[in-house]
């Protein structure tokens, strides 16, 4: 079998990036020595607490999963170590593609046409017991991780409770709103994408309210709107009805949140996003009300009280496992914009 050409190397790495972030920012630079790669990652300090360092991991483990379904088209196994020197913090993985005689994953098809779902209503039917049955076993693989399905009214409500209170708090908090609408790139418009940031035309955003939604993006309008509720409103329009109404509303959860684990979650969640892909559904990541809920986001700007209820909440509901993603599932018509990525030599270390 031959080694796989540098061409090709440049096509796994486009294919890596193409994974999901959480401002479609990848803060990774790729060195390359034949087939060796090396993942450096701007994040150094992997063990503090807090939800930025989920975020991140569950990111790198995505491009990490990208990177090797995208790499078995070519008959190449992608060895991976993950922070292989204590000593280098910065460097996030250090991967070997090696020569290897399986089958190409056939999940490599639906990179380029995985995307972030934003639009209000997604349709039906739900998943059947074929469907459920293979992102079901995507995580025995992973015993990590579980994946469980909300698919009942009363499985939903309090975790829909949990939600509304999450993403009510991103428009109510000034920390949380600038972390929110600093991601948005309303320099494109409404109508073009962006190969950084979040353009506006993907946020699934109604035409009427465009000139509204612009104007929320300046901190004050936003407190002055939230003295006539504007904050709840919003939580229930992005999050709360979106969720009651998908046929499907999924929770990945590990057991506990340490380097390794999230890392796999992150794997995971790409590999069941791409295989809702494949089945014809799109996928909205809403992960916010985990997220806060974890040890240290009040050092982030979550208020304390807010991040003890919703931790007590999940305990409730999950016992000790931990939620680090919650996502709703359906079917839609194609965006018009969705976000774009940078071509691969932006992310390459120069020889």
């Amino acid at each position: 079998m031959e080694a796989i050409t540098q061409e090709q190397v440049r096509g796994v790495l486009q294919s890596a990036i193409q994974a999901p972030s959480a401002d479609n920012h990848h803060p990774v630079r790729f060195q390359l020595d034949g087939s060796h790669i090396l993942v450096h990652h701007t994040r150094t300090a992997w063990e503090q607490p807090g939800y930025q360092r989920v975020l991140d991991l569950l990111s790198l483990g995505a491009l990490a999963e990208n990177l090797a379904i995208a790499a078995s088209q070519y008959g190449v196994k992608a060895d991976m170590r993950l922070f292989p020197d204590p000593e280098q913090p910065g460097l996030a993985l250090s991967i070997d593609l090696q020569p290897d005689v399986t089958q190409a994953d056939p999940l490599w098809h639906e990179i380029p046409n995985r995307h972030t779902s934003r639009q209000f209503r997604f349709r039906g039917p739900p998943f059947n017991v074929t469907e459920r049955a293979q992102l079901d076993a995507i995580t025995y693989a992973h015993p990590s991780c579980t994946l469980h399905w909300l698919d009942t009214a009363a499985d939903r409500k309090p975790v829909l409770a949990l939600m509304r209170r999450a993403e009510t708090e991103r428009f109510h908090n000034p920390v949380l709103h600038e972390e929110l609408f600093s991601a948005i790139r309303f320099d494109v418009g409404w109508r073009d994408t962006s190969e950084t940031g979040l353009p506006p035309g993907a946020l699934g955003v109604e035409l009427p309210l465009h000139g509204l939604f612009s104007t929320l993006r300046h901190w004050p309008v936003m407190r002055m709107a939230n003295r006539f509720g504007a904050h709840h409103f919003l939580g229930l329009r992005s999050c709360d009805l979106p969720c009651r109404l998908a046929p499907n509303l999924g929770v990945l959860t590990v057991k506990k949140t340490d380097t390794a684990s999230v890392f796999e979650a992150g794997r995971v969640f790409q590999r069941i996003w791409l295989t809702t892909t494949r089945l014809g559904r799109v996928l909205q990541p809403m992960p916010a009300s985990a997220l806060y809920a974890l040890d240290g986001a009040d050092a982030a700007g979550i208020p304390k009280a807010l991040q003890q209820d919703l931790a007590e909440g999940w305990k409730i509901h999950f016992g000790s496992l931990v939620p680090v993603m919650l996502f709703r599932t359906g079917k839609a018509k194609p965006p018009l914009v969705t976000a774009g990525r940078p071509a691969i030599e932006q992310f390459l270390e120069k020889s």
